[in-house]
């Protein structure tokens, strides 16, 4: 009796003991899960819905602005070049051509690579090897070696990489921010890019004329060297793969369920006409610039440095309240302002008339542009944001080699001024009939809405 007396209080004593351990695991617990809640408020506090206040994207926000300089310089100077060289405007639109044209061939799969690997290792492979062309490409120019068949060569080989690049950047962002900050995080990059829109130019022509091409090329293959080291200062959690092994079974499933998805659809197809008929219209500034406004490389400076103008505007309008609420109609209203702007700078009798259309222009096709890429990204499932960025890149970018081939073969024929015009008119006509669609698609564009809020 004494013993199991004993073994009663030593079990009550133990049990005591256990307890008051669970006790103070659970208050150490509670502390700690305050001090995470506490750190989380801090955050909020200090930014809020501010993806600014993310460390990782502010460095690669950064290290893309940098580089994004060096690539308007090289725009201005190598459309430039080739107009000197080829004398034509038809060149002009085969530049555009080779330029765009992969990713067509490399829009989805590019978009499968980038649900299926580690992001910021991919981009870091992809961006080094646009360092190394933009050397090449320098070291040409200075050679005098930069024959129109190289020009066209190395556009084309840029060209790839940029189709690699183009859904792991975007979905990248995601990654960074996550999907309450998404939408502002895609503004303030869209603002970040427009805005070198506006320095880049500028830059770019005064080192064309007073310094010649070769030093914009060079300029550019420089400023690579930020997104790189961005990119290998920040620091990600490995996350787990949303795409099965292989490329054409995901490729042609990634293509039935965006046909299949009303969310997406109505973003992607009234983009066509935009993308056919009013995106390669960068690709005939040059010929605007010194054959129509006698205005020189300064010129066609200006003439990107207002597109710039323009684009941030449209970047801040693409994050404004009212257009995440009614993106369907926000989409058709900039398709119809980017026709008239379009077919208004065309025919305008006045250089800085043709200034003032053009701003308008950028605001109006950036603000498109930004708002169809982050509700897309919003509509996605979760893991398939890559594919469905490579399907936006294949509509916003694959199909322009086409209407840049088209508009420069009727810029020969009736005039660089009527081809950009009656791209206008073209476009005006798709956004009406967009319009249209929304306005009857009410059950869709509700689907939309959710989708994105």
């Amino acid at each position: 009796m004494p013993r199991r007396a004993d073994q009663a209080h030593a079990t009550h004593v133990s049990g005591r003991m256990r307890g008051c351990e669970a006790t103070r695991d659970r208050q150490r617990d509670g502390r700690g899960h305050g001090e995470r809640m506490s750190q989380a408020a801090r955050v909020r506090r200090r930014g809020g819905d501010n993806p600014l206040a993310n460390r990782n994207y502010t460095l690669f926000l950064g290290g893309a602005f940098v580089s994004s300089l060096g690539s308007w310089m090289q725009t201005v100077a190598l459309s430039w070049v080739m107009l000197q060289r080829g004398n034509s405007t038809f060149l002009l639109g085969v530049l555009g051509f080779v330029q765009l044209i992969p990713v067509l061939a490399l829009g989805i799969p590019a978009g499968i690579l980038a649900d299926r690997v580690d992001r910021r290792r991919f981009l870091l492979w992809i961006q080094g090897a646009a360092t190394i062309l933009a050397f090449i490409l320098a070291g040409l120019q200075y050679a005098d070696l930069a024959t129109v068949p190289l020009l066209l060569l190395l556009a084309a080989a840029n060209g790839v990489v940029n189709a690699l690049n183009g859904p792991p950047w975007q979905a990248f962002i995601k990654e960074l921010v996550g999907p309450g900050q998404l939408r502002r995080a895609i503004a303030i990059n869209s603002a970040r890019f427009n805005l070198t829109r506006i320095v880049g130019p500028s830059i770019g022509g005064w080192l064309l004329v007073s310094v010649g091409a070769g030093a914009c090329f060079a300029a550019n293959a420089v400023s690579y060297l930020a997104v790189l080291a961005a990119l290998l200062a920040i620091r990600t959690t490995k996350r787990q793969n949303a795409v099965p092994s292989g490329i054409v079974a995901p490729t042609e499933a990634s293509t039935r369920a965006v046909l299949r998805n009303p969310q997406l659809r109505a973003v992607l197809l009234p983009a066509v006409g935009l993308a056919v008929l009013a995106l390669p219209y960068g690709n005939f500034f040059p010929s605007m610039a010194r054959d129509i406004f006698d205005r020189g490389p300064a010129g066609l400076s200006l003439l990107l440095t207002a597109t710039g103008v323009g684009a941030v505007i449209g970047a801040f309008i693409s994050s404004l309240p009212l257009v995440a609420r009614r993106p369907g109609r926000a989409l058709a209203v900039m398709e119809i302002v980017t026709g008239l702007a379009l077919a208004a700078f065309a025919w305008s009798p006045a250089f800085y008339l043709a200034l003032a259309c053009i701003v308008l222009f950028g605001a109006a096709v950036i603000g498109y542009l930004a708002t169809a890429g982050a509700t897309i990204q919003l509509a996605a499932a979760p893991g398939t944001e890559g594919r469905a960025l490579g399907l936006w890149m294949i509509v916003n970018s694959g199909l322009v080699p086409f209407g840049s081939l088209a508009i420069g073969a009727l810029a020969e024929a009736i005039g660089v001024r009527g081809a950009l015009g009656w791209g206008g008119i073209g476009c005006l006509i798709c956004g009406v009939a967009a319009s249209i669609f929304a306005r009857r698609g009410s059950g869709g564009r509700a689907q939309l809405v959710r989708a994105t809020k």
